[in-house]
């Protein structure tokens, strides 16, 4: 692909920085519209400050970043950070339950100085659900002194423009870049063996991490691991479809494989999350289990794992997740952990950097203005340590409530939280017992089905549904009109008691793609 761009520009721009504030809004077409969707300006004679030296546990590392991703450091120590940009002036995907979307070329590759961000590599794919997400860059990598950036602006069929594909693309020194590794389409061409409800068949590549050699890639919608080389071949490592546990950022593990953790499916059950690793030979192993919506894994120099959970002290019906939740967490053992870090503005990446301390990207839903920022975490402090304040600093709030009107599927119309929990929080039990002599029906639910698919009920009288997850994912069962919302985990059986008047009404598991996929039923009460 080299530097050419479909608009016509180079992919390369020089003497730029970005800004707070996006400089330009979009008018037009070309270079100028992508800076300004970029956040970026010609840089100001006055330059700010150098960021001040660690003075606690958690300090700001860098400021000022448009929808922070995943970050990395080459030889030298010079930090760079993916950051997924802020869409563009073309409206796309109207026809999409998700969209519509901006897109456009405002995705940066920035190396952080003095805390402050300059663009390296600028006009890259961004793709933007106004009020809720930003899709773009989501890696860097530094490889044998080159820099890798993973590009997933297409992702969940936004977009799907041949001329920038999602794939792995290399940073050349003059600021332009080449696409290395056509991942959508070997995505596309190689299925895994368990497509998942929401099945995206060029997928949604995630993370990537360097080991000397290669590259390891996350892909997140089918549930993969590849292994991508310098020259572009692709290998699928292991494959981790089964139960759809969307696997997130990896960390190098020290037996030479990766260490993976999992999002997993929505209601994003507290403490149904989980780290594996997954060694060169594609064996999968849990080595952490107990944690919460995992965005990201990490190891230090000793070997010690941490891990970004997104949000904590999440609900089994929307929104789900609330801003302000997430944290920063250290393994203590095979199933417990420490707190080192509450109260994270969903937390969406992390890395060990030279001097050993933790770094943590947010937010994972961002503005389009440049509010993301790095925060530097002392692993040696006692913890745990409240982040707003340092947060609340520099203004990086982020988008906590997606814009009215939004699509709430993703995460759910969010609402500020109280104080994250410092522990691990046990699950909480989705049943509601039935009181004696009520008529019982049993629910099969399974991959993609209920059993039976069409009941018959009494009126006005108390029935009790009793209904059992058959199947290796999560799943619900809803009856809007009744106000019924139950979740079950995979083995799990949940009942809900509902007294209703005559009439026909609709059973369906809320879970995203599953009642297209087939999962749904008639409830008659006469």
């Amino acid at each position: 692909m080299g530097n050419s761009r479909p608009d016509g520009q180079a992919g390369r721009v020089t003497d730029y920085r970005i800004t707070r504030r996006a400089a330009l809004r979009a008018s037009g077409a070309g270079l100028g519209v992508a800076l300004g969707w970029a956040g970026l300006s010609r840089a100001q004679p006055a330059t700010p400050g150098a960021t001040p030296a660690p003075t606690g546990p958690v300090s700001l590392a860098a400021k000022w970043l448009t929808n922070p991703r995943g970050f990395a450091w080459d030889e030298d120590g010079n930090l760079y950070v993916a950051l997924a940009g802020a869409g563009g002036a073309t409206l796309v995907g109207t026809e999409l339950d998700d969209g519509p979307a901006m897109s456009g070329y405002s995705a940066v590759v920035a190396k952080v100085q003095d805390g402050i961000p300059e663009s390296v590599a600028t006009g890259l794919p961004s793709t933007r659900i106004p009020g809720e997400r930003t899709l773009g860059l989501t890696a860097v990598a530094v490889l044998k002194g080159e820099v890798y950036v993973l590009e997933d602006a297409n992702a969940m069929m936004f977009r799907d423009r041949g001329d920038s594909p999602d794939g792995v693309y290399k940073i050349e020194s003059d600021g332009t870049f080449t696409l290395i590794a056509d991942l959508a389409e070997w995505v596309k061409t190689n299925p895994v063996k368990d497509l998942p409800p929401d099945y995206n068949p060029k997928g949604e590549v995630f993370g990537m991490v360097a080991d000397g050699e290669n590259l390891w890639v996350i892909e997140s919608n089918s549930g993969q691991v590849l292994l991508v080389t310098p020259e572009g071949d692709v290998t699928r490592i292991a494959d981790l479809s089964e139960g759809h546990p969307l696997p997130t950022g990896p960390a190098l593990s020290p037996n030479g494989g990766i260490y993976v953790g999992y999002l997993t499916m929505v209601p994003y059950f507290d403490g149904g999350a989980k780290v594996v690793e997954v060694a060169p030979d594609g064996k999968v192993t849990d080595v952490w289990t107990g944690l919460t919506m995992i965005t990201a894994v990490a190891t230090d120099k000793d070997g010690t794992l941490y891990a970004a959970e997104m949000a904590t002290g999440n609900t089994q019906t929307p929104p789900y997740v609330a801003p302000a939740t997430g944290r920063v967490v250290r393994r203590t053992g095979p199933s417990t952990l420490e707190a080192l870090a509450t109260n994270v503005n969903y937390p969406v990446s992390l890395a060990v950097g030279p001097d050993n301390a933790l770094y943590v990207g947010a937010p994972a839903m961002g503005s389009d203005d440049a509010d993301g920022y790095l925060l530097r975490i002392d692993t040696q402090a006692t913890g745990p340590t409240d982040v707003r304040p340092v947060v609340e600093a520099v203004g990086g709030k982020g988008l906590g409530v997606p814009a009215a009107g939004s699509n709430s599927s993703y995460f759910g119309g969010a609402t500020p939280a109280a104080d994250a929990p410092t522990g691990t929080t046990p699950t909480p039990a989705p049943t509601q017992e039935s009181g004696p002599g009520e008529q019982t029906i049993h629910v099969e639910a399974g991959e993609l089905y209920f059993k039976p698919k069409d009941i018959t009920i009494p009126a006005n009288v108390p029935i009790t549904f009793a209904v059992e997850n058959v199947g290796k994912i999560q799943h619900n069962f809803s009856i809007d009109a009744l106000r019924v919302s139950i979740y079950m985990k995979p083995g799990e059986t949940s009942t809900v008691t509902v007294t209703a008047p005559k009439g026909t009404y609709e059973f369906y598991c809320d879970l995203p793609g599953h009642k297209e996929a087939g999962m749904w039923g008639t409830l008659t009460v006469q």
